[in-house]
């Protein structure tokens, strides 16, 4: 949306209204403007997800007004179930019958805006609300975090306490400053330092990955790595860039929203790459997924893996190529867990020298790049070529 002008309008203009207003007032202005912008581009969608909000807010509200039935079904699993539904009925199931060639079909229509972040959102209030975790809010509170423009589409995945408790109460100019800087620090990601990576990626395939492709088999090694590396580095400058720009505009209203990025590219493992990558994503899959899955398996093998399949499917709806991301990356998470216990039991301390430390960079960047071999070729071509590209990389004949 940073490319709308509407969008920059809100972003100048938005904060001057925000300050001038009494404090009060602030958290359903936010709501308002929020919902409205978001509606004048997909008004029918917008309607949903709010009327889902109401009722997964009201669900937890009428055991205090009205009690009996209402209060049940509070207390009850069903208001997960019915976001769990519409998450699944509005993204994977248009997905799944596209893949199977259901064109003009009941299904033929794409995800809402910003399903998958509302969707986590939205689960991530409803169960901790069910907890009884959260302090007493208004609903004006509750709308101005579902909906908060700026960070609705591409996230981060903000969590509700996070933001009720860093909201600034007056204006200080810092705000704008750190806003600022931020926001033009994500400008320089994209528009410099992706335009620069996306032409040096042209010159290393001669035109894009699909050029590659074509003649993988005469293509070096070295070739098919400095592209998974480029590719790598391009999705880190667009998504970081996105991130930056919602962080500083958040900043210009008084809100410090969650970081998502912490230098991925200097992590030493995939524990430690994951801790720093897509932080909220990985911290929501984490509290929600995986110790649920450890509850149930007591096997954290197959909660890591199954965390990171679910993971790769919500980037991406029924395709396979994000979810073999996330299977590679369940994968490689469980060997090393496997590794440090066995390092642990034995007390090797192979990867604790500063030689050992720049090995365990060179092995987990490699990976993650690897990696990269499926999400590039999201919608692009079968999975097996994703195979081909990794096999090339190791010389392998393809």
């Amino acid at each position: 949306m940073v490319t709308q002008a509407g969008w920059w309008l809100f972003v100048v203009l938005g904060p001057i209204l925000y300050w001038w207003l009494p404090p009060r007032a602030r958290a359903g202005a936010l709501a308002v403007a929020s919902i409205g912008f978001l509606g004048w581009y997909e008004p029918a969608s917008v309607t949903v997800m709010v009327t889902l909000s109401l009722l997964a807010f009201g669900a937890h509200q009428f055991p205090d007004c009205f009690g009996g039935l209402a209060g049940r079904v509070a207390r009850s699993p069903v208001p997960i179930l019915v976001v769990l539904s519409y998450l699944f009925w509005s993204k994977y199931v248009p997905a799944f019958a596209l893949a199977m060639g259901g064109q003009g079909s009941l299904f033929d229509f794409a995800a809402p805006l910003g399903v998958s972040y509302f969707a986590f959102k939205l689960l991530h209030y409803v169960i901790e609300r069910r907890r009884g975790n959260f302090k007493p809010h208004t609903f004006t509170d509750f709308l101005s975090f579902m909906f908060w423009m700026p960070i609705f589409t591409a996230g981060p995945i903000e969590r509700f306490e996070h933001y009720i408790a860093n909201r600034d109460e007056r204006f200080h100019l810092d705000q704008v400053v750190e806003g600022g800087t931020r926001i033009a620090i994500g400008l320089v990601k994209k528009f410099v330092g992706g335009v620069v990576v996306a032409q040096a990626i042209e010159e290393v395939t001669g035109g894009d990955v699909m050029t590659l492709l074509g003649h993988l088999d005469s293509v070096q090694p070295h070739v098919v790595w400095a592209y998974l590396f480029l590719s790598l580095l391009a999705i880190y400058l667009d998504f970081s860039a996105y991130t930056d720009i919602a962080i500083g505009a958040s900043r210009l209203f008084g809100l410090r929203i969650m970081e998502n990025f912490n230098f991925p590219f200097i992590a030493t493992s995939l524990r430690d790459y994951w801790l720093r990558w897509h932080m909220t994503l990985a911290l929501w899959c984490r509290s929600y997924i995986y110790m649920s899955l450890i509850g149930l398996t007591r096997n954290p093998y197959w909660a890591v893996i199954a965390t990171f399949t679910v993971m790769g499917a919500w980037h991406s709806g029924w395709p396979p190529h994000w979810i073999m991301w996330g299977v590679w990356h369940g994968v490689g998470s469980v060997v090393v867990l496997m590794w440090s216990r066995f390092a642990q039991k034995r007390k090797i301390k192979l990867f604790k020298s500063r030689a050992g430390a720049v090995a365990g960079w060179a092995m987990t960047m490699g990976y993650v790049a690897l990696g990269g071999a499926f999400t590039a070729l999201h919608h692009r071509a079968p999975l097996t070529e994703s195979f081909r590209l990794i096999g090339r990389a190791f010389a392998l004949p393809v």
